[in-house]
């Protein structure tokens, strides 16, 4: 990879021709397994030969399609997670695929593209005002792995000459990032899992046109010999046992959907105050006729946030669910509430609780706490633990409360988008 001919018309003072420096970034890349630690130092490297104020990696994150901050240096020091659309800047890079300069961030950004608009609310976070801006793709074999951004408010801005640099590095960036995912996938067989869990969904798929047809003659089945008892019951307990079956073969084809990391639905930014109350209706009745006290609380301010729309409704469901199966009697509350930038659900119930032997498992697949397996309530023990995952792959985070006899309270934490 000779990038000569591009280094050749830059200016001595971002000369990225020192060849040693070039190995040395190389063989880190390549030889570090601590893949985070070398595009930190890959960063200062940008930082410091663009005499540049800031500068971040941000790796793309196929499954939620986002960008991610990985290696930040200057004026922001946490986490950034951005959706990938033209709007932005880093979003921009990656779809185009293609590096630019942007002289003045708050200028008009048309002459890049007529959709950019630059959001300045991380330069109220960090008290900073950004003027210039350099992004370039790191893209092997036609993939995109991530973009590299420098940004600058004082000295001299950042011109065209100044590309060839940055877009030398961010080849190696791709090629290191290529090199990292592979070596993450055979290590932890995440490719594997991922074609399990895809076999599983197609199996289980196929399962559920026979299933549902074998109910069917049971209920039928019934129906014609409603006046003999005997058919009838023995049809009625068939019928107990498909519904079994179906509610798994449901929530397995959820949970591998969920692990073969594609999104069950839209991702976009929604309001979720009622989504959430959607999701509550459907089991009010069952609560009813339990006898249970249901109450829903759920403010009266929009909460939006960058979520599966689908993914979202699981969570609800298998939360609310759950809640009313596992409470013989008492109350189901559902609170959603705003808390530092995060929207907060809550399901908390009165129901058996779960041991304190049981809870370290609890989101394990197909775990269910002993005192329900004792009870013999049905259930697969899989939902939660899709919720969970889903939940997490959106960075949020999901709790829990509980005692045994006393109840449970689960609690959800979606971080509040601010598109």
């Amino acid at each position: 990879m000779d990038g000569s001919q591009d280094i050749d018309h830059v200016p001595q003072a971002l000369d990225f021709s020192d060849h040693e420096q070039l190995l040395d970034l190389y063989e880190r890349m390549i030889g570090d397994v601590d893949i985070q630690k070398v595009l930190l130092h890959v960063t200062e490297v940008v930082q410091q030969k663009l005499n540049a104020e800031a500068a971040t990696i941000y790796l793309v994150r196929e499954e939620t399609r986002e960008l991610e901050s990985v290696a930040p240096v200057g004026n922001v020091n946490r986490l950034i997670r951005l959706p990938i659309r033209e709007e932005s800047l880093s979003g921009f890079c990656a779809l185009a695929r293609r590096a630019f300069v942007v002289s003045d961030a708050y200028d008009d950004l048309s002459h890049v593209s007529p959709k950019l608009r630059f959001d300045s609310a991380w330069d109220k976070i960090n008290n900073f005002r950004t003027r210039d801006v350099m992004c370039a793709p790191a893209v092997f074999n036609d993939t995109i792995y991530g973009v590299v951004q420098v940004i600058n408010h004082r000295g001299e801005p950042f011109s065209d000459a100044d590309l060839p640099p940055l877009m030398h590095v961010t080849r190696l960036v791709a090629y290191a990032l290529y090199h990292a995912q592979m070596y993450e996938e055979i290590s932890t067989l995440k490719a594997l899992d991922k074609q399990k869990a895809e076999f599983m969904r197609i199996m289980v798929h196929e399962l559920k046109s026979p299933v549902s047809g074998s109910r069917m003659l049971a209920t039928a089945l019934g129906f014609a010999n409603k006046g003999n008892s005997k058919i009838v019951e023995v049809a009625e307990k068939i019928g107990v046992r498909m519904d079994q079956l179906l509610d798994l073969i449901k929530d397995i084809l959820q949970l591998s959907s969920v692990k073969s990391g594609k999104p069950l639905g839209e991702i976009e930014v929604f309001d979720i105050v009622p989504e959430t109350r959607s999701g509550c209706d459907l089991y009010t009745e069952q609560a009813e006729a339990k006898g249970l006290d249901m109450t829903v609380d759920l403010g009266d301010m929009p909460l939006p946030i960058r979520f599966d729309r689908k993914g979202f409704a699981l969570v609800v469901s298998n939360l609310v669910s759950n809640a009313v199966k596992y409470t013989p009697q008492g109350s189901v509350g559902v609170t959603l509430r705003r808390n530092k930038g995060a929207a907060v659900l809550s399901v908390s119930d009165t129901g058996l609780g779960i041991p304190e032997a049981d809870v370290p498992k609890l989101f394990q697949e197909f775990f269910r706490a002993s005192n329900v397996r004792a009870g013999d309530i049905n259930g697969t023990g899989v939902g939660l633990a899709g919720a969970k995952q889903l939940v997490e792959r959106f960075g949020g985070v999901m709790e829990l409360q509980t005692a045994q006899n006393e109840g449970s309270t689960f609690i959800v934490r979606f971080p509040i988008s601010k598109a």
